[in-house]
């Protein structure tokens, strides 16, 4: 939601230019004051700001009121295909960042809302079963206790990397393991799902119950499902490292170009598409808003184009 500027305590507001020579940079400085009183966590100050790097860059010298649409898609141009997600995430911070200077009187129109966003074919690609199980037989050996105990949680539970690095034993109550998803979407909270223990992927033959009983036996006594060999906390770089290892293990170092590499996130995708099989309700199980961003992780972009799809006929 846009904020109008406040006095804080009585102190002055920053010394407004006059309107026709207003340049984005001029607003930035107000911007950045605002963002530091949503009460985000650090993380997504350092992300938000990093996004703000490049809107100074491509826009910051240009007066806010003759910036329009054509200027905006111009300067994202450049980006696409390969970077379609980084020019995304600037096309959306710069719409909030119009958001707040029409709330607060620097302009009077957002050219974001007149523009689509910026588009590329994403490169990455979907994690099949087979890639996984291999994975999981090499983290049987692993030289690192918690590498199986990850790659059993992500695919059993389907949560994202930041959820799995902080999943606790005392998350567990009253016969589910309870999460609150990190990813907040602009609320004070992330989404809340409670997996019941019983949950089970059949195609792997595992509940949730044995796999947190997995976690308990890998390592001495901590906090957080996954744990180093001291029972302290592991850094999710660490997670993803080790599975992208892994991965290269199995398929070889040539099996995908740059950018098309399966990452940890991809597990999500996959449980979410062998629970969907199984019949669970995935949108839940994922804790997504709507059902159209869980049809995504659905999507399978190709993976199994080249299989015969088998029509089953009922009498």
């Amino acid at each position: 939601m846009a904020q109008a500027l406040v006095q804080d305590g009585g102190a002055a507001l920053p010394a407004r230019p006059a309107a026709s020579q207003r340049t984005l940079n001029d607003w930035l400085v107000i911007y950045e004051g605002l963002l530091a009183q949503r009460g985000y966590d650090p993380q997504t100050i350092k992300n938000r700001r990093s996004n703000l790097v490049h809107v100074r860059r491509l826009w910051g010298n240009q007066p806010l009121r003759e910036i329009r649409p054509r200027h905006i898609s111009d300067a994202l141009q450049p980006m696409l295909p390969d970077r379609a997600s980084t020019a995304r995430r600037i096309c959306d911070e710069l719409r909030d960042v119009f958001l707040e200077a029409v709330a607060n009187d620097w302009c009077e129109v957002n050219p974001v809302l007149d523009m689509r966003k910026p588009q590329g074919k994403v490169k990455r690609k979907r994690l099949s079963l087979e890639t996984w199980s291999g994975m999981r037989d090499l983290a049987q050996t692993h030289r690192q206790g918690w590498v199986l105990p990850m790659l059993l949680l992500a695919l059993v539970t389907a949560q994202r990397r930041a959820d799995l690095g902080k999943m606790r034993f005392d998350d567990v109550w009253d016969g589910h393991l309870h999460i609150e998803q990190q990813k907040k979407a602009g609320k004070d909270y992330g989404a809340r799902v409670a997996l019941p223990l019983t949950l089970r992927l059949d195609v792997v033959g595992l509940t949730l119950a044995q796999v947190i009983d997995t976690c308990k036996a890998y390592a001495p006594a901590g906090p957080t499902l996954l744990r180093k060999s001291d029972g302290n906390a592991i850094e999710l770089s660490s997670l993803s490292t080790r599975f992208n290892e892994l991965i290269r293990s199995v398929e070889g170092a040539g099996a995908y170009r740059d950018r098309e590499w399966p990452s940890l996130h991809e597990v999500r995708s996959l449980s979410e598409r062998l629970y969907r099989q199984q019949g669970i309700h995935t949108q839940h199980l994922l804790g997504h808003k709507n059902q159209e961003m869980t049809d995504k992780y659905n999507d399978d972009r190709g993976l199994t184009a080249a299989e015969w799809k088998h029509l089953s006929v009922h009498q």
